[in-house]
């Protein structure tokens, strides 16, 4: 048993937990069983599992080897069959990679609401750089996680966001390789740097990512939303021509309707003179005093 502390691999800032550590050494390498915290109801625990390969101490070199054998399709069906029986946990086809290189998962639903994942990543230097006793050593490392109403991305920002902090005090021991050469360009006038956003750098710790993922059966009841009412469009209304209103003017003349906005008012009306006979005159007769004006 192992404090906190002592872990060889930190999950990301903002958890999960590490409750206590589990380790063993053989004669090629060093076991750690990191124990997480875990609130989810599917049987289990929750854990990152480090072997490291390399030079053991002397007094460790008569005890039992660690067997390597790699990640493989039935081996791993195995320990997924081993670590969730019962439940529905597919691999997905996704090629996925963090700090340290290519990875793979599978995800399901546990029991009642939980959503489980179990990553596993082979870290190991390329072949062309394993020479002269460099680039030496090899890390296998595995994730069981499950968490009540999780999504997947969720979980797999464990896999993008794990730390490893241990190693071997051997100058030929680097499963990670020859660092790559810094960009020519940095520190230069007229190449300039530019900061990143928040969504532009994928699974951050606490982040989301879109990714393509199995599809997780749940018996939950999902009511199907309301159909939208689709209003068919009213025929076309044919345009019927209605003539104005023919108001008589003066003289006796048609004359067109003026609208109220447009009417002159009564002030600006010409007054109209109209001849109106006198009962007093003959009929034809003209002159002053007749109805002349």
């Amino acid at each position: 048993m192992f404090s906190p502390s002592e872990a060889l691999v930190f999950p990301p800032p903002g958890g999960p937990e590490i409750v206590t550590v589990i380790g063993r050494t053989y004669s090629n390498a060093a076991e750690q069983k990191i124990i997480l915290r875990s609130s989810a109801t599917t049987p289990g625990q929750n854990y990152i599992k480090a072997e490291f390969f390399g030079p053991q101490k002397s007094e460790d070199t008569g005890g039992d080897a660690l067997r390597f054998t790699g990640f493989r399709t039935s081996s791993l069906s195995r320990e997924i069959r081993s670590e969730f029986p019962g439940l529905n946990i597919a691999m997905t086809a996704s090629y996925l990679q963090n700090s340290y290189g290519a990875f793979s998962y599978a995800a399901g639903s546990g029991r009642g609401t939980d959503v489980c994942l179990y990553g596993w990543q082979d870290i190991r230097s390329p072949e062309n750089m394993r020479q002269d006793f460099r680039n030496l050593g090899r890390i296998k490392v595995r994730l069981r996680l499950c968490e009540p109403n999780a999504s997947v991305e969720h979980l797999l920002s464990v896999m993008y966001n794990y730390t490893i902090t241990g190693a071997y005090a051997s100058p030929g021991w680097n499963p990670y390789g020859t660092p790559q050469r810094v960009n020519e360009g940095l520190g230069r006038p007229g190449n300039p740097v530019y900061p990143l956003k928040t969504n532009d750098v994928p699974m951050r710790p606490g982040g989301e990512v879109t990714a393509t993922v199995p599809p997780v059966r749940r018996t939950v009841a999902v009511s199907a939303p309301p159909r939208a009412e689709v209003q068919q469009p009213l025929p076309p209304v044919s345009q019927v021509s209605i003539p104005a209103p023919i108001i008589a003017g003066p003289q006796g003349q048609p004359s067109g309707m003026v609208p109220e906005r447009t009417r002159p008012s009564a002030s600006q009306q010409p007054s109209q003179q109209m001849f109106i006979p006198s009962p007093s005159c003959p009929a034809g007769s003209g002159g002053s005093g007749c109805g002349q004006p």
